[in-house]
């Protein structure tokens, strides 16, 4: 089992989705239930990705699509932490 598929399960109310997106900025994002991962980053980054739109998951309640307002920078900032912070936890040795 992959260290992604051991946060999916986790995860049962959330659908993952492997998307091609050339655009070597983008991550990945959470729309609803569906979290959309870039099949073109690593392993570790898209565990990463996946971990930081877990956490929009169970925190954000807000519109965070002004990427400008303080709070959404503030949002941000706290879900890089999140994914950082738990990382470890999931990958194999």
């Amino acid at each position: 089992m992959t260290d992604l598929e051991k946060l999916e399960d986790q995860y049962p109310e959330l659908r993952f989705w492997s998307i091609d997106v050339s655009n070597p900025h983008f991550h990945g994002l959470i729309k609803g239930t569906d979290v959309y991962i870039n099949a073109n980053d690593d392993n570790l980054t898209q565990l990463m990705t996946a971990l930081h739109e877990v956490f929009h998951h169970e925190i954000d309640c807000g519109d965070l699509s002004d990427i400008h307002r303080v709070e959404v920078i503030k949002e941000e900032g706290q879900a890089i932490r999140f994914a950082t912070r738990l990382v470890k936890d999931f990958i194999q040795p």
